[in-house]
């Protein structure tokens, strides 16, 4: 995400989304996710942020992804917390970012680049 402000002091931006494919899964992938989970070093929240804007449709509840995982609602909530994720605010910010990316907005514009793997990532 960059922000720039406008001449009114606002701040505008834009959101660089690297996804492979639109899934047509139904299911989150549980072993990424609970791999995921297991290094302990970081990095479930983006992982399970993904898996959300993948799946907005998804009946998620922080109940069910704890018990796939295989650890409680508690531990799941605290490695979250440790990452500076919230599990209601990440689906809430993907179901909407998926929802305006299908739909469009009139707030937004949106551009599809494609990218080869050999270029260098853009500059954050």
């Amino acid at each position: 995400m960059c922000a720039i402000p406008d001449e009114t002091g606002a701040a505008i931006g834009w959101l660089e989304l690297e996804i492979d494919t639109w899934t047509t899964t139904t299911e989150p992938d549980w072993r990424r996710l609970m791999q995921a989970f297991s290094r302990n070093g970081g990095g479930f929240g983006l992982a399970l942020a993904q898996d959300m804007f993948r799946l907005p449709w998804y009946a998620w509840r922080i109940e069910d992804v704890a018990r796939a995982l295989g650890v409680t609602r508690r531990s799941l909530q605290m490695a979250l917390f440790r990452e500076s994720y919230s599990f209601d605010a990440a689906l809430r910010r993907c179901r909407r970012l998926n929802q305006m990316l299908r739909e469009g907005d009139a707030r937004c514009r949106f551009a599809a680049i494609a990218r080869s793997a050999a270029q260098e990532p853009p500059f954050r």
